[in-house]
């Protein structure tokens, strides 16, 4: 019999790809595990498949599914990435700037106040492209990596063409206190209500196996008119034409629908609303739950390989091997202040890269 501990590892992986966090997570994972020690069935039988427990969850919530791209995150989830990036940032500062001085404060320069501000920008704006997508605005998304670029390059101007006249200090337990109490804030999750399994691996209502909310269904224009629950079209455009732009933004933005295939589908709307000679917003009331459900609709396609996992795991694996050959070196050259910055480097990555390989792992394996 195959073990809990890999079908919640599954599980988990599965529900954070539709946007619910561990902690939204971990009450739905701990009833599943109630119910898998009273069935002492195999976890697959006694609860399905670890991808149809998190679709019977994310049925549960159509709206707020309907905010998400492909990668599970709204616009809000990307920013706050770029902001926690941003946080983190302040200790390896307070760290290597504390041992550079010998002292509790670091001192504050114009070029090191301008220079610093542009980079923590810069860190911000890394997540911008995925928050523009999210929001619906693919044509917008190439110019966040303009805008990063341009910090960049102006952080570093100002790091050394500014004058390096002091004007003040900053307390290094402040920084790290500052910088602490963001992340946290960053980092805490809602927990998600409770589900009864029982009614939900019978096929209750609103479960995945009854074929999730009434109106979910996306079998052309028809079979999406539900889209969401009412009033979730609040802030769509008034104007038709809007609509139908709108509607193929978010397609191509959000989704990851090929922009040719978006305006297909955008034409077939088009058509429905012009046979029943009413206007888009009162066919579909959702705008985000139509084109979710035309999006889910497709046939499941693989995304763009830098966007992928395997990329994103080899990507951190490279960092933290040239962080650990850095760290090396610099206890070699007995350059302690570099040792300590890439020591709270690795502990902070350490765990993440870690959980990334074992769920790549866990997915790579046969069911």
């Amino acid at each position: 019999m195959r073990s809990f501990d890999r079908w919640e590892l599954e599980a988990r992986q599965a529900l954070a790809d539709r946007g619910i966090g561990y902690g939204e997570a971990t009450p739905l994972i701990e009833d599943a595990r109630a119910h898998h020690d009273e069935s002492g069935q195999d976890p697959w039988e006694s609860l399905g498949a670890p991808l149809d427990f998190a679709a019977e969850v994310a049925a549960d919530q159509p709206a707020e599914q309907a905010r998400r791209d492909t990668q599970g995150r709204t616009v809000g989830d990307h920013l706050r990435e770029g902001l926690f990036a941003l946080a983190l940032l302040g200790v390896p500062v307070a760290v290597v700037g504390g041992l550079s001085v010998g002292g509790l404060s670091i001192p504050v320069t114009v070029a090191g106040l301008t220079g610093s501000v542009l980079a923590g920008l810069a860190a911000v704006c890394t997540q911008v492209p995925g928050a523009l997508r999210a929001a619906g605005h693919p044509r917008a998304a190439p110019w966040g990596f303009a805008l990063f670029g341009v910090l960049v390059v102006a952080a570093g101007g100002a790091f050394t063409q500014l004058p390096k006249t002091r004007v003040g200090e900053l307390p290094i337990l402040g920084l790290l206190a500052v910088s602490a109490g963001a992340m946290w804030l960053l980092t805490r999750e809602k927990r998600a209500p409770r589900r009864d399994l029982s009614d939900a691996r019978a096929g209750g209502p609103g479960s995945a196996s009854a074929g999730g909310p009434e109106g979910a269904s996306a079998d052309g224009p028809e079979g999406a008119r539900a889209g969401g629950p009412e009033g979730a079209g609040a802030g769509d455009p008034a104007d038709a034409g809007a609509w139908f732009g709108r509607l193929r933004d978010v397609l191509v933005g959000r989704f990851d629908v090929a922009p040719a295939r978006a305006a297909e589908m955008v034409a077939e709307a088009r058509s429905h609303v012009a046979v029943a000679g009413s206007h888009p917003r009162d066919e579909f009331p959702s705008l985000a739950g139509y084109a979710r459900d035309l999006a889910e609709a497709e046939p499941a396609k693989q995304g763009p390989w830098w966007r992928g996992d395997t990329a994103e795991m080899v990507m951190g694996l490279l960092i933290t091997v040239w962080v650990v050959i850095a760290v090396v070196d610099a206890v070699v050259d007995e350059q302690w202040w570099l040792v300590a910055a890439g020591v709270a480097y690795l502990l902070a990555s350490g765990r993440s890269t870690w959980r990334r390989i074992r769920e790549w792992a866990a997915r790579s394996r046969p069911a």
